[in-house]
């Protein structure tokens, strides 16, 4: 049967655990890693890109996690034609991973949707797509807003309508007043979110990352007690 000196075996204890203290490291810092990513799109409604025939009356994404609600926690959506024009209600509504804000489109060409919510790590992330709105038939069509509506204000969707093919949502806008933005011009989102968190809830996404830091901080030191009462027992014998 063979034998092994007292360095030897040393040397194998001390290999053994270095590596139960770099796996236990590498386990950790893979379970923090999902928390860390910010959220992205899944899909949303209409699609990138896409060419719509028919009306819609809101505008819809889905994200790869919950998205955060609560102080602090602002989530902007606007919907904008070639003419820098708003279409959106002003009002963004959170469901879990969902999104979403109504609309009223106007005339016929591309519309541009700019987006930005906080991901569940606790930090923004924003982004924009557009869509293509081409009415298979004549319909009725709303006046652009000169600027990015106020929740619960006036907006496109309670403008006064125009038939598809007639004026445009420039040529029928009333005519600026002084102090107030030009058509083309870009103005700080206003929006607001509906359906806020209640108020005493927790948000435990918040608290994800530093639980996580804890656990791997926590890891490596009962690794690191066991190296020691190991060597002591080595260096005993």
């Amino acid at each position: 049967m063979p034998t092994f000196s007292l360095e030897s075996r040393r040397r194998a204890a001390v290999s053994l655990l270095v590596g139960l203290v770099f796996a236990g490291v590498v386990a950790g810092a893979g379970a923090a890693s999902p928390a860390l990513a910010h959220d992205v799109v899944v899909s949303s409604t209409p699609d990138d890109g896409e060419v719509l025939t028919e009306p819609i009356k809101t505008v819809s994404m889905t994200f790869s996690d919950d998205i955060l609600m609560g102080a602090g926690a602002v989530a902007l959506m606007t919907v904008t034609d070639i003419d820098d024009g708003h279409h959106e209600s002003g009002c963004v509504s959170i469901d879990g991973d969902s999104v979403s804000t109504d609309v009223a489109l106007g005339e016929s060409g591309e519309y541009l949707v700019t987006w930005q919510v906080v991901s569940s790590d606790g930090h923004p992330t924003s982004g924009t797509y557009t869509f293509e709105w081409k009415p298979s038939m004549p319909t009725a069509t709303t006046t652009a807003m000169t600027y990015s509506p106020t929740c619960g204000d006036a907006w496109s969707g309670t403008a006064q309508s125009t038939s598809s093919g007639l004026e445009s949502a420039t040529a029928t806008a009333a005519p600026v007043e002084p102090g107030t933005l030009p058509l083309n011009a870009v103005p700080e989102p206003t929006m607001t979110i509906l359906n806020s968190a209640p108020a005493g809830q927790t948000d435990h996404s918040a608290l994800t990352v530093p639980l996580l830091i804890a656990l791997i901080v926590g890891i490596v030191a009962v690794l690191s007690a066991v190296v020691v009462i190991v060597m002591r027992r080595i260096r005993r014998t």
